[in-house]
Parts: C-alpha cells; sequence; structure tokens
C-alpha cells in the first residue's frame, strides 16, 4: 500500500513540474544536420508514463532508500522496465538531487545513494538493460537512433524524469554524475538533457575520435561512422552548447579515455568549468581529487561551498637562456602547493598516451602566481605542460595543458643534462603503497625492517615447493622514441636468481579499422613486441643492477616491468626502481 502511494504521489508531482521543464526543450541544432534532438525525443523522456513500483523501502545511517521499477525507453513498441536504487535523507524536504551513472555500467546498488544521502542529497542509479540492447557491439551508425549508447542514455534521462517528481527532491536543482562509462554519460546527458543544473565526470568525456578504448567506438568500420559518431552520440557535440557548472577529473594515463579526447571536452566547453589532472595516475585517483570531484555539487546545488579557484593559462617565455612557466589565478581557497608537470616527447594522436612520462617539478607561488622552470633536454622535442595548484582543502585544479616545442621560444641548446625517472613509483612509502592499491596493482608486500633507504622496500616470496613464483609487475611511463636504462636495487634472503624483463607493448585496438584511420597508419600485425631480460644474482647485501632498453625503431607504446624469483622459498626486496631516458644530443 505504502509503494502505491509513493507511486502516485511521484506521478502527480510529475504532472506539475513536467511544463517548467518543455519550455527549455528545443532543438539545439539545424534540422537538416543528424545532430538535430530527435536523436533524444525529450518530450517523450520528460512526459511519459512512468509507472513506477515501489518493491521495498529501507534505511541506513539516516538514509531512506527505495528499490524502484519503472518504465524506461521502449523497444518493439513495449516499455522496458527499469530497476533502480534511489536515496534521500530521513527528514529529506526540497533537497538538490543527483543522478549518479555507475561505472563499468554495473547494476545499481546502494552505494552512491547511500553514499550522497548522508551528504544532504537526493541520489539514484539504475541497472541498464544490456540483455536487451547489448552493449558490447559498435554504435550503429547506420541507426543511431536505435543504437545501444542512445537507448542507455534515454533510460537514464528517465530516471531523471523520476527523480524530478519525488517529493523530497527540488526539481530545479539536479545534477549528474558518473565514474568511467559513467563519466560518458554524465557528459552525454550533462549537454542533452535541460534539466540538469551541474555535473562532474570521472575519467572520461567526449571527442573520441582522439582516442578511446570503448568497443562502441573501436569497433566501427570507417571515416563515414565516425563522422556518424561524431554528430550523434559523442558526448562533447551537445557540451559546446550548454552553459552549466561542470568539473571533469583525468587521470594522465587513462587506458580507457585518453589525455587529449577529455581535454578538447573540457576545452571546448562553454560552462562554468574546472579540470583535475593526476598526473601518472591510470583509470583511477587519490582519495583528494575523488572528494574534490563528489564535492563539486555543494558548490552549485547546495551553494554551501566557495567555488573552487580558477586558474589561467599558462604563460611560456625565455629568461637568461632558460625556458620558463607562469601561472595565476583567482579565487577565494588558499593555495599551499604548485606544480608543473612536464611530459616529454612527441605528441600524435592515438599514440603513447597510456605509457607516456609525466615528471612533476614543485613550483615557487608568490601571492597568486606560480612560476618554475621548465627543464629543456632537447631543444627541438615536444612537450606537453600544464600547472596544478592544491588549496588548504586539498583541491586541486589544473590549468589548460599546452604542446609546446623549446626552440619555438628561443632555446636552441640544451637547458638541463639531468635525466629524470620515468617510473611511477620511485619510492615505496604508505601513501604510494595506498595509491598502488587504488590503482589495482599487485605488488607483493610492504617492508620496513628490511630497507635500504630506511624508508620501505616491496617484499616478494616464492612458495616452498616452487608451485607459485613470485613476480612483480609494473608498468613503465617513457619518453616516446627513446632508449632508456632501467635501474634498481636487490636483495634476497639468500644467494639467488633474480629475473629482471622489460617488455614492449603494442598499440591496442590495432585491427580496428577506424583507429588505423584515426593514426594514419596501419600497425604491422607480424611485429613482435622488443623484449629486455637478464638474470641478476641477489644475496644479503643490497645489490644496484641496470638494465638498457635500446629504442630500434619499433611502434610500441611503452613497456611493462616483470621481476620474478623462481628459486623456491626465496625472499627478495626490490627498493629504488627508476627507468631513465636516454636524451639525444644534437
Amino acid at each position: 500500500m505504502k509503494g502505491q502511494m509513493f507511486a502516485k504521489i511521484f506521478e502527480k508531482r510529475l504532472i506539475v513540474i513536467v511544463g517548467t521543464y518543455l519550455a527549455l526543450v528545443s532543438p539545439v541544432f539545424s534540422a537538416n544536420d543528424m545532430t538535430e534532438e530527435s536523436l533524444f525525443d525529450m518530450h517523450a523522456i520528460m512526459t511519459d508514463p512512468l509507472d513506477i513500483k515501489v518493491l521495498g523501502s529501507t534505511e541506513k545511517s539516516g538514509v531512506i532508500i527505495e528499490k524502484l521499477e519503472f518504465n524506461g525507453d521502449t523497444h518493439n513498441g513495449k516499455p522496458v522496465r527499469i530497476y533502480g536504487v534511489l536515496g534521500y535523507p530521513k527528514d529529506a524536504k526540497k533537497v538538490p538531487a543527483i543522478f549518479w551513472s555507475q561505472s563499468g555500467m554495473y547494476p545499481a546498488d546502494e552505494y552512491m545513494p547511500v553514499f550522497y544521502g548522508k551528504r544532504g542529497y537526493a541520489c539514484m542509479c539504475v541497472t541498464l538493460p544490456h540483455s536487451i540492447w547489448n552493449p558490447n557491439v559498435p554504435f550503429d551508425t547506420k541507426n543511431p537512433r536505435d543504437a545501444n549508447l542512445t537507448h542507455y542514455a534515454i533510460v537514464q534521462m528517465r530516471a531523471i524524469t523520476l527523480l524530478a517528481s519525488v517529493p523530497q527532491v527540488d526539481p530545479d536543482r539536479i545534477g549528474v554524475g558518473g565514474s568511467s562509462y559513467g563519466g560518458f554519460f554524465s557528459s552525454l546527458i550533462a549537454g542533452a538533457d535541460p534539466r540538469i543544473k551541474a555535473g562532474v565526470s570521472f575519467f572520461a568525456g567526449g571527442n573520441h575520435r582522439l582516442g578511446t578504448n570503448l568497443p562502441q567506438f573501436t569497433g566501427l568500420s570507417s571515416a563515414e561512422d565516425i563522422a556518424v559518431w561524431d554528430s550523434t552520440i559523442d558526448p562533447a557535440l551537445r557540451l559546446r552548447h550548454r552553459n552549466i557548472p561542470f568539473i571533469w577529473g583525468v587521470a594522465s594515463n587513462d587506458n580507457w579515455f585518453y589525455f587529449p579526447a577529455v581535454i578538447k571536452t573540457f576545452a571546448d566547453f562553454c560552462g562554468e568549468k574546472r579540470l583535475v589532472i593526476a598526473p601518472m595516475w591510470e583509470h583511477g585517483f587519490p582519495e583528494n581529487i575523488d572528494e574534490e570531484l563528489f564535492s563539486w555539487f555543494d558548490i552549485y546545488l547546495k551553494k554551501t561551498r566557495a567555488p573552487y579557484n580558477q586558474p589561467s593559462a599558462l604563460s611560456m617565455t625565455s629568461r637568461r637562456g632558460k625556458l620558463v612557466a607562469t601561472w595565476s589565478w583567482t579565487g577565494d581557497n588558499r593555495i599551499t602547493k604548485a606544480d608543473l608537470i612536464v611530459s616529454y616527447g612527441k605528441v600524435l594522436p592515438w599514440r603513447w598516451w597510456t605509457f607516456r612520462n609525466q615528471i612533476v617539478f614543485p613550483a615557487i607561488i608568490r601571492g597568486n602566481t606560480a612560476v618554475t622552470e621548465i627543464p629543456a633536454p632537447e631543444p627541438h622535442l615536444e612537450m606537453i605542460v600544464y600547472g596544478n595548484i592544491m588549496d588548504e582543502r586539498g583541491v586541486v585544479i589544473s590549468t589548460l595543458p599546452r604542446t609546446i616545442i623549446p626552440k619555438d621560444f628561443g632555446i636552441l641548446t640544451p637547458t638541463t643534462k639531468k635525466t629524470f625517472n620515468c617510473f611511477p613509483f620511485p619510492e615505496f612509502s604508505d601513501e604510494t603503497l595506498i595509491n598502488m592499491r587504488r590503482l589495482g596493482i599487485s605488488y607483493g608486500e610492504g617492508d620496513k625492517e628490511v630497507t635500504r633507504n630506511r624508508r620501505q622496500s616491496i617484499k616478494i616470496t616464492s612458495s616452498e615447493t616452487g608451485n607459485k613464483q613470485a613476480c612483480l609487475r609494473f608498468k613503465l611511463l617513457g619518453v616516446p622514441e627513446h632508449s632508456h636504462v632501467l635501474r634498481l636495487w636487490l636483495r634476497a634472503d639468500r644467494k639467488a636468481k633474480i629475473r629482471i624483463e622489460v617488455t614492449g607493448v603494442m598499440p591496442r585496438n590495432a585491427s580496428s579499422p577506424v583507429v588505423s584511420i584515426l593514426r594514419g597508419v596501419a600497425e604491422p600485425s607480424s611485429m613482435k613486441a622488443p623484449s629486455y631480460g637478464q638474470d641478476f644474482l641477489a644475496g644479503p647485501s643490497w645489490k644496484e643492477v641496470q638494465l638498457s632498453c635500446p629504442f630500434k625503431g619499433e611502434p610500441i607504446e611503452g613497456y611493462e616491468l616483470t621481476i620474478s624469483c623462481p628459486i623456491p622459498g626465496t625472499t627478495a626486496w626490490i627498493e629504488g626502481i627508476s627507468f631513465e631516458p636516454i636524451w639525444r644530443k644534437f
């Protein structure tokens, strides 16, 4: 009986508010263009009956959790029933609301509704009907209005229709957020749905022609398919015309959504915006960046927090033969740290992004300005540069990255002879080990007792029977088309051979026709990735070892490091890994 009453209240609320929103819905694009907004029939999305059924209600940590079923999109002329989870504070009255798009298109659960419910929001997520629309096939460019991603977006906007009708919700304060696939959809929905007042994306954006691993895109077959994608479903399309507050979190070495694609989405967006780039992270963030993304809605939906500081563009100048970067910022949050991040190496589409080096150089803060030198080991070498500022609450905001060549600023000779360590974890501190766990890296065990530098080593032990070999695997960031030298420190509890291998990683999606088109080259299918390996004898004393990794023109993305201990019952310790590029001489 309670569920039926709630359903009636939802539907009555919907009738009252929908008229307000329909006045906002109009085609953004010309009628002659495939991008005409009839891809999403907003009138139907906002007015078709939801036929809500409340399946159950519970309370957790002061949050009411409603499990619901409602009409999503239609299939073969019939409504598809969608399962959703809604959470809101126990005593909620006209609270702001967030539709959360699940990472990985995972089924709806209570986590985010409870998480945001405890923060004073209503929050809803849904289970997408994968059994009806296959998520793993390419986007249907012949009939984009019946394609998988189109239907999934409609289902989620139908959930926003439900969310807007909840009596506890203020329909004028609805935001959208999501992580990974959810970031794709939050970017798409923020551009398409006029009811959205603020948005957040973890990792994803639009401009997928600049790099993505979504199978819906990489499975396309032609330049014509790319054009249809760009003009119908790509999230960047509508965001160029949408003036709402939006923040993108970017993992610099993301393996799903390539750096240039998300940066371009941010650059072209016309609304109030911020960008946060986590250097050397792959599809994960440190906790402070997670928190600043989650808290974005406090600024624009709750209005309980000051806006994040806004950085200026980077300025480059030559001073006494050195290349210097300067940037400033406005805002009321006290900045406690500023870094310049430099990524050395040629910049090409679809190439080297997931293995690209990111070197952090601390900057000097003078008032609301930061300044630092950019070391230029090769004056003719392209590099990507951006600045990060951090405030006293741990909020990091990034400048728009720039691609530069030192010689264009009058730098004609190297300004440094240093090599830089491109291994992302040069020391194994507690913070590093926490971050490695957040990235899903299996690294053995931290050891503070057996160390070379009095901090922490990593320990691995092979089984006594020899049926389980101790092994570590790490991703090596590097400088494209350069040779490198691997160095690390080894120790073992007995004399034992430790195997060290550095193996090249071939480009992903090499067989995809559209990826070949966008890369501008078809990858040779017969090419084998280079591998450099050697056995090193370790013992009770620390020993530094070295392995050369010469570049010989192979079309590789980067390298992976494997350290293994094949001797049964042996414990080995590793410290001080470095992967240094060899700079070219001119």
